[in-house]
């Protein structure tokens, strides 16, 4: 004979089970809202959807043609890419690929910066912003000058042979002569023919660069000291640096202010990050 308590065991451990089994049933029957995929979605894969829109976007890119169009056998291709690459994406966050591929942190970091900067790749240029930005930084709006150059040296204590040596280029004399008569050598840091004004002024030093500046086609300058040398300078040719106008350059203007905004909303976003953060550095790397 049973016991009661054995009786009564069993009857609320069949109850039990009953209701895990009623419970499972009702949560993964075809069409219960735990499996219910919603009219804007094509997909659940581990319950992330794959999206209505995305899905239309996608196939018209691949086929090339109208979603309307597009037949039954190239739409289940293409979910079947979309579910392939899901699958692909969430097994990648599930490994943390991102703590040991250079190339997955770097997209990750430009598609939170992009994210960051929605707003503003979105918002139409202002122009009064844009004119008060380009009169704030005039001078990075133009095209280069260039100059072919001579750039003729002697040492610091032969300043006599090199003022005369420009007295008679002035009055007619080719540099070349006049150099070969009063023993001026070419300093070998401009090369003959054109040279733009930032290499010029990079390879000579402001100073030169300033007196060269100054000079037109067939003028010499003033011999100039620089450290233990004399310098003369001859413009051979000149092409000076055009301004541009604003049309001219508004294109270039756009960009320059877009970039900088987003380099602000970006750094501020970045200081959001490490309000939030608790981020501890190695002693030795401590200011």
């Amino acid at each position: 004979m049973s016991s009661p308590g054995r009786t009564l065991g069993l009857s609320a451990a069949g109850a039990v089970a009953g209701l895990l089994l009623a419970g499972y049933a009702l949560f993964t029957a075809k069409g219960t809202e735990a499996d219910a995929i919603a009219p804007e979605d094509v997909a659940l894969v581990n319950q992330r959807v794959i999206l209505q829109s995305d899905f239309v976007t996608q196939t018209q890119i691949e086929t090339g043609a109208p979603f309307p169009l597009t037949s039954a056998a190239e739409r289940r291709k293409v979910l079947d890419e979309m579910i392939d690459e899901e699958l692909l994406v969430q097994r990648g966050l599930e490994i943390d690929l991102a703590a040991s591929d250079p190339d997955v942190r770097t997209a990750l970091v430009a598609g939170v910066n992009l994210q960051v900067d929605a707003e503003i790749l979105a918002a139409p240029p202002d122009e009064s912003a844009l004119q008060q930005y380009f009169a704030d930084h005039r001078d990075r709006y133009a095209i280069d000058g260039s100059m072919d150059l001579r750039d003729l040296v002697l040492p610091a204590s032969a300043r006599p042979a090199a003022e005369a040596a420009v007295e008679a280029i002035r009055a007619g004399t080719s540099p070349d002569e006049a150099a070969s008569r009063w023993g001026l050598a070419d300093s070998g840091k401009i090369g003959r023919g054109d040279n733009y004004d930032f290499g010029v002024k990079a390879k000579l030093g402001e100073s030169l660069y300033t007196r060269a500046a100054t000079l037109a086609d067939g003028q010499v300058a003033d011999p100039v000291e620089v450290a233990d040398q004399i310098h003369v300078l001859f413009m051979v040719k000149r092409k000076p640096i055009v301004r541009l106008d604003f049309a001219q350059a508004r294109d270039t203007v756009w960009q320059d202010f877009q970039r900088e905004a987003r380099m602000r909303v970006e750094q501020a976003n970045l200081d959001y990050l490490k309000s939030r953060a608790e981020i501890r550095v190695a002693p030795r790397l401590q200011p």
